[in-house]
C-alpha cells in the first residue's frame, strides 16, 4: 500500500494536530511513524494498523481487537504505576480512526510518545535491571490476571494450538528452499516435546490467562528517567503467562537470568524445574520469529545460515534431555 504524506497530515488533523512534522519509523506488524506537534513539541506514536505481510495479520488488526488493545492501555495508565503508550481521543470521541485505500478500511490509532531508548544487552548486564525485569512483569500479570474487559475471540491466542500456527509457517521455508526436512524434523519433534510439557498446566488459572506475549528486547524501554516501560502490547492475548517470563529472560544474558526469576517469584520462591519449562517457551519464542518472517525474502538470507545452527545448538540438545536455559 502508499500513504503519502498529505494522507497522513489529513488522518492527524482528527487529533486535532494541524502541524505535524512526522517520520517513518518501521513497517513490521504495524507501519509506524513519530509524530511531532510543531504547535506544541509534543510527540506521538501514530500507527497504521497493515502487516508487512499477509502471514501476520490477525486479530490484533481488526476493529474489535484493536478495541481491546487500546481499552487496555487506557486502564493501565490509569489503574497502575507502570509506564505505557496511552491512546489519543480523536475529535469524533473514538481511539481508533481509518483510512480509506482500494476500498478497503485501514485501522489507524495515535498513541502518546514515551521517551527514551531501547533496551540493550549491556543495559541488562545488570543485577538491579535484570531484578527489576521480573519484577515488573510480575507487576503487570499481577493487573492482567484480574482484567476481565478482553474476550477470548477478540485478541490471539498463544496456547497449544499456536504452536501448530507456528509450524506451519515454518514448513513454508521447506517449500521456499531455506532449509531441508530434515531441519523441519527436528523443529517438529521438539514442538511436540514442548507441548507435552506444557499439556498438563494449561488449565490451571496461575499459569494461562492475558499477556503481553511479545516482550522482546525492542518492546522494553529505558526512559529518560532511568526507568523500565513496556511498550508495544500490539500482539496481547491469551497465552501462559512463562512466555512473558521467559522472552524477558531471553533478553538478559544468561548469567543474570536468575535475576530475572527472583525479581519475579522473589527471593527464594522461585519454583523447582521451572527453567524445564521456561527453556521451552525460549525456543518457541525464537521459532516464533522464524515463522514470522518467513514470507519476509529480505530476511531469507538470514533464514537459510541460521535453521541448521539453531537445529543444532538448540533443538537436538533439547531432544536429548539436555537444558538449554542458559544456552540463548
Amino acid at each position: 500500500m502508499h500513504i503519502d504524506d498529505e494522507m497522513l497530515k489529513e488522518l492527524l488533523t482528527e487529533y486535532g494536530l494541524e502541524q505535524p512534522q512526522i517520520a517513518l519509523l518501521r513497517h513490521n506488524e504495524n507501519i509506524t511513524y513519530k509524530v511531532i506537534d510543531s504547535v506544541d513539541g509534543k510527540a506521538y506514536l501514530l500507527r497504521i494498523h497493515e502487516p508487512v505481510t499477509a502471514n501476520i495479520a490477525g486479530l490484533q488488526h481488526t476493529y474489535e481487537g484493536l478495541s481491546a488493545e487500546l481499552q487496555l492501555l487506557q486502564d493501565m495508565s490509569e489503574k497502575t504505576e507502570l509506564i505505557v503508550r496511552k491512546p489519543i481521543i480523536a475529535r469524533s470521541g473514538s481511539m481508533i480512526t481509518a483510512i480509506i485505500q482500494d476500498d478497503r478500511r485501514i485501522y489507524c490509532s495515535l498513541l502518546d510518545w514515551i521517551e527514551g531508548r531501547d533496551a540493550k544487552k549491556e543495559d541488562l548486564s545488570n543485577e538491579h535491571i535484570a531484578r527489576e525485569l521480573g519484577a515488573q512483569t510480575a507487576e503487570l500479570h499481577q493487573f492482567l490476571r484480574s482484567y476481565t474487559k478482553v474476550r477470548a475471540g477478540e485478541r490471539p491466542s498463544y496456547g497449544l494450538e499456536r504452536s501448530e500456527l507456528i509450524l506451519r509457517q515454518i514448513s513454508r521455508g521447506v517449500d521456499m528452499g531455506l532449509f531441508g526436512q530434515k531441519e523441519y524434523a527436528i523443529i517438529e519433534e521438539s514442538v511436540q516435546l514442548i507441548n507435552t510439557r506444557l499439556a498438563a498446566t494449561i488449565h490451571e488459572p496461575v499459569s494461562y490467562g492475558v499477556i503481553h506475549a511479545d516482550l522482546n528486547m525492542s518492546n522494553i524501554l529505558i526512559t529518560e528517567q532511568n526507568k523500565l516501560a513496556f511498550i508495544d502490547f500490539g500482539l496481547f492475548g491469551f497465552g501462559f503467562y512463562m512466555l512473558d517470563v521467559a522472552m524477558v529472560a531471553l533478553n538478559v544474558p544468561s548469567a543474570y537470568r536468575g535475576f530475572v526469576l527472583e525479581g519475579y517469584f522473589g527471593e527464594g520462591h522461585t519454583p523447582a524445574h521451572i527453567t524445564v519449562i521456561l527453556e521451552g517457551f525460549m525456543l518457541m519464542a525464537v521459532l516464533g520469529y522464524y515463522a514470522f518472517q518467513m514470507e519476509n525474502v529480505k530476511i531469507h538470507p538470514w533464514i537459510r545460515e541460521r535453521m541448521p545452527l539453531l537445529c543444532e545448538s538448540r533443538c537436538q540438545p533439547l531432544l536429548r534431555g539436555e537444558s538449554i536455559f542458559s544456552s540463548f
